[in-house]
């Protein structure tokens, strides 16, 4: 088809802008407000130029209202949360990472937990597996993904203590997050441990970390120089700076709750170098999926108000939800894995200058071996772009297509906002509108979303675009329901400028051409032009498109008489259509879902990805590297089904290579290369059904259990908060037992006839007693509350003169948080415990005995962690761990399908092994069911690792992943369950089922010895009993 070629081009930029529909009905009007568009724009270029902003350490990081600059390069920070913790395989923190970065982020915000590393007080450990945060900057490196660190000291993220070293639950720290001298004695060593690492992998010296976060939502409550809050902040800058961070310092504001540490609010000390605001604004339901959706609309004046001399920065930015004990699974929240809420909100945000987001949590991962806190269950799925099972969500889909867009769009990174509001350049009041303009190159950025943001209508409009050549009405947008839509003026990809596009822009690469990327949703009408058209311009079609060539006619304006330009035309179809222009530029046409799966992978592991330094590709499930040699693109990805696939990499290359094998590769007419990447779906993946043996793992309720060798509990005071109810002192923490169940034994004499026990372990955490090995009472968990007490009634247990023993079995979900309250420090254990006899007259006990995970703070067992085991008779023992034999009169044939016919706890080892082929990634879970009405607490071991916590009464969860590295592909497995029921009706399973959430042909290596990841089984556990 041939092209008239545009009869009025325009050279410069213009001098005014459309900023609603009136000034298309009043020329009079037009006049005045591209006036003053026209000199606050000139203002904005003029200050632009001199107000990067640096913290006097470095010149490698700056900023200024608009953006970051990294190495003297303006970048749009996308990025992701990665809790590297609850994830203990070190070679799966480079599969996650990759598949950020495929999935359009630039960037990985990481939290660095003091409770991971720190088992005993100044004691560091950073060269475990799983602990080696060297390796994790490394891999980022690797990848090319610039680091967000968190190094707290105080962090919250749902994890056990917030993050603060459990050995202070004792209340040893003293007054948390405060500059009170024993919590700052407690916290510096942990900042100058981490910080020195992370110091020496600054930008400044070659590595990727370019932010260092001070604290976590602390707000500040009181702007006063004396202040402790902002003591505290002071001294931890000042030790951050020693231990050798020059990169700039931030923090992120808990929600608009407070105006905290920013310098350009009543700055009295503290402030940080470039100021964040967290948000969770979805208020989405699991039940509801037409509930919430209210996004918010006022982040741009916020940052205006306290941050006006800074890039708008969201450190966490909802790509999810927690959802605790008692609630809901991750995969029945319909409405937050809808793709629909990261088009909508992160656009949103983007209309509103934000130029720097990270995603919480773009993965959540795992709480296993007692990681997460008592509001959350083993999973952390959170509902993530990215799920526990390290699959691609929807949702991570269409967030890649606007960090592709933000990737390459320079002219996205210095804007002013020009206007914004209900009916804002648009002929509906139904529409919501924000419209950003740079103002050197006048690019303009209309982003349109449904004024009522929760609405599933479909609705149409037209938009008015202010553009080089005059205005411009483009009709026939349309929005469906829950939609967002960045419309561009005069985008700017290599030596061509889009006049405009109604249709998004993905991306843009430039290769031996420039090939432009647009979506929309199949049946979705768009339009777009060029500004430089030559003459007799012509394009060929490559697909189902009906692309149509009009000429058309802008408005006038003081410095434009009306322009012909040339606009395409089309309404989306399923697919791809390609468009091959003969002024070089290839355009491909994709309808929303075929979007998804795009991919352009970087051949440089710098993370502001050039437009010239990619490969575009379409088709796969996930693409994660390419290289190019000679003729020949090799890509490593991931596919579950066979797909086509399609590659454009220049004039140079005519071969495919997937995974390490050569495709049957064709040309087609527009230039890109096409064949078939092969999936796993026909694949055959064999499971094992489980077989078992048993073994009582509660000797200890027997009123002759030899405990000689357990820690008495002679406490009269304690450090923590909370004062005991009874004495001597039973919190846990105040004899070195931290996490996990514990067990203790009372004695006394005498014919008491009742004991009221009062047990804090958490949300859900039920607790059980014995009297001389009969079962007398307890508590059987509450999803909503963290202690409970019971009076236990003795009327049925054999009691003798001396020595009567009361065990008393407390279940664990975490210490709190410290966002509010004591936190950490709230105490876990037993509370206290009154004894009674005839005429409820009181008794004493005359002794108390403890018992935790062996070794209590010793870490016996460093690659796992001290947080991983518990007090049971079989985890101290090492009946979990591979390489321990069930042999001996204590161990018989049995299934926790029998269970238990009254209370206690039984253990059950299964051992199996899997042969699954080493080109797949099979995604492993173990799923759980039990009878209505049981009440039990079951532990899961998977080679030695705590995988789950599954609780029938107050659920949600049933289906526990478990990844490679704690499960073997290729070896022998052993896994151990805990089954504790916790009344005499006993308990059992109905279910207890190996199963494959997927399976996936893969060139990433999961077929490896994990050995190292895996400690096996010694004879010394025998010490522990």
């Amino acid at each position: 088809m041939q092209i008239r070629a545009s009869l009025c081009r325009h050279e410069g930029s213009p001098d005014g802008y459309l900023t609603s529909l009136e000034v298309f009905k009043y020329p009079w009007l037009h006049t005045e407000m591209k006036l003053i568009s026209n000199l606050m724009l000139c203002l904005a270029a003029l200050l632009a130029a001199t107000t990067a902003t640096s913290d006097n350490l470095t010149d490698l990081v700056t900023w200024d209202p608009y953006s970051l600059t990294v190495n003297g390069e303006r970048v749009f920070i996308s990025a992701g949360e990665f809790h590297y913790e609850r994830l203990p395989n070190p070679v799966l923190w480079r599969d996650v990472l990759e598949k950020y970065k495929a999935n359009g982020l630039n960037a990985v915000s990481i939290y660095f937990f003091w409770s991971y590393h720190s088992a005993r007080r100044d004691v560091f450990d950073f060269t475990s597996p799983g602990k080696d945060i060297q390796q994790l900057l490394d891999i980022a490196k690797d990848v090319g993904l610039y680091v967000i660190a968190r190094p707290g000291p105080y962090c919250n993220a749902e994890t056990n203590g917030g993050g603060f070293a459990l050995w202070g639950s004792d209340g040893q720290m003293g007054k948390l997050r405060t500059n009170d001298v024993a919590y700052e004695q407690a916290w510096q060593p942990w900042i100058e441990a981490v910080d020195t690492i992370l110091a020496k992998n600054q930008i400044t010296h070659g590595g990727n970390v370019i932010l260092v976060q001070i604290e976590n939502e602390l707000q500040e409550t009181k702007h006063d120089p004396t202040n402790t809050l902002v003591l505290y902040m002071e001294a931890l800058e000042n030790a951050t700076r020693a231990a050798g961070i020059t990169v700039p310092l931030t923090h992120n504001e808990k929600g608009e709750r407070s105006q905290s540490w920013s310098t350009d609010y009543q700055n009295v000390g503290g402030a940080v170098n470039v100021y964040g605001l967290d948000s969770y604004p979805g208020g989405l339901s699991c039940t509801n999926i037409n509930s919430g959706f209210q996004v918010v609309r006022n982040y741009y004046q916020w940052f205006q108000n306290y941050s006006s001399s800074q890039p708008e920065f969201l450190p966490e930015f909802e790509a999810g939800y927690i959802l605790g004990w008692g609630t809901y699974f991750a995969d029945q929240c319909l409405a937050e894995h809808d793709p629909a809420f990261a088009d909508f909100y992160y656009k949103n945000n983007i209309g509103q200058r934000v130029t720097m987001q990270s995603l919480y949590m773009a993965f959540g991962g795992t709480n296993w071996g007692n990681l997460g806190a008592p509001v959350v269950y083993t999973s952390y799925d959170y509902s993530a772009p990215l799920r526990e099972t390290r699959e691609v969500q929807l949702k991570f889909k269409q967030t890649k297509l606007i960090g592709l867009f933000t990737r390459v769009s320079q002219d996205l990174l210095m804007t002013e906002m020009e206007s914004n509001g209900t009916g804002n350049a648009v002929s509906s009041t139904g529409v919501y509108s924000w419209v950003l303009r740079n103002p050197n190159t006048k690019a303009g950025f209309y982003t349109v979303q449904q004024a009522n943001s929760a609405s599933r209508a479909v609705i149409s409009f037209s938009v008015f675009l202010e553009t080089s050549i005059g205005a411009i009405e483009v009709p026939s947008v349309s929005l469906n329901g829950r939609q967002s839509k960045i419309l561009t003026s005069d985008y700017h990809f290599g030596k061509h400028t889009l006049l405009y596009s109604s249709a998004d822009i993905l991306t843009y690469g430039l290769f031996n051409q420039a090939v432009l990327v647009m979506y929309a949703d199949v049946g979705q009408t768009s339009e777009f032009a060029f500004t430089d058209p030559k003459p007799h311009t012509t394009f060929h079609t490559y697909g189902t498109a009906n692309v149509s060539a009009t000429i058309a006619q802008s408005g006038s304006n003081s410095t434009n008489n009306p322009c012909e330009y040339t606009k395409y035309v089309y309404t989306q179809t399923q697919g791809s259509t390609v468009l091959r222009f003969s002024n070089g530029v290839v355009v491909y046409l994709l309808d929303t879902e075929t979007a998804w799966t795009f991919f352009a992978p970087s051949t440089t592991t710098n993370p502001n990805v050039a437009p010239h330094a990619q490969v575009f590709v379409l088709g796969p499930y996930n693409v994660r590297n390419v290289t190019t040699s000679r003729n020949t693109i090799s890509l490593i990805g991931d596919n579950a089904n066979t797909t086509g696939i399609e590659v454009y990499a220049g004039a140079s290359a005519n071969k495919i290579s997937w995974n390490g094998k050569a495709l049957d590769t064709r040309m087609t007419a527009y230039g890109s290369l096409i064949a078939t990447a092969p999936g796993a779906s026909a694949r055959k993946i064999e499971l094992p059904c489980l077989t078992w043996l048993v073994a009582d793992s509660l000797p200890e309720a027997q009123r002759r259990y030899d405990d000689t060798k357990w820690r008495v509990c002679n406490k009269t005071s304690s450090l923590s908060p909370t004062a005991p109810l009874t004495l001597p002192v039973l919190f846990s923490s105040d004899y070195g037992y931290y996490a996990g169940i514990k067990i203790y034994r009372g004695y006394f004499d005498g014919q008491a006839i009742s004991a009221n026990v009062t047990a804090q372990g958490g949300a859900a955490a039920g607790w059980s007693a014995w009297l001389n090995g009969r079962f007398v009472g307890g508590n059987t968990g509450n999803a909503t509350r963290w202690s409970s007490s019971a009076l236990l009634d003795f009327n049925k247990a054999t009691m003798y003169n001396t020595s009567n023993v009361l065990t008393v079995v407390t279940d664990y979900t975490g210490h709190d948080e410290t966002s509010t309250g004591s936190g950490v420090e709230n105490p876990r254990g037993l509370l206290g415990a009154m004894l009674y006899g005839s005429h409820n007259s009181t008794m004493n006990f005359t002794q108390w005995k403890i018992q935790g995970n062996a070794g209590g703070d010793a870490n016996i067992d460093p690659v796992r962690g001290p947080l991983n085991e518990d007090g049971l008779y079989g985890t101290r023992l090492g009946w979990h761990l591979p390489g321990f034999e069930p042999t001996g009169a204590a161990w018989s044939n049995g299934s926790p399908y029998q269970g238990l016919n009254a209370s206690g706890i039984r253990w059950y080892i299964s051992k199996f092994s899997l042969d699954i082929d080493a080109d797949l990634d099979v995604p492993l879970g173990i799923e759980f069911d039990a009878p209505a009405g049981t009440m039990a607490s079951l532990q899961l071991y998977v080679n030695g690792y705590q995988y789950g916590k599954y609780i029938p009464q107050i659920g949600p969860q049933t289906r526990f992943p478990v990844p490679p590295g704690v499960i073997n592909n290729h070896d022998e497995n052993t896994i151990s369950i805990a089954l504790w029921a916790q009344t005499d009706a006993g308990a059992r399973l109905t279910n207890c089922t190996l199963f494959a959430y997927n399976q996936y042909q893969t060139g990433f290596s999961f077929d490896q010895d994990w050995s190292a990841l895996q400690p096996r089984y010694t004879p010394d556990r025998l010490q522990y009993m």
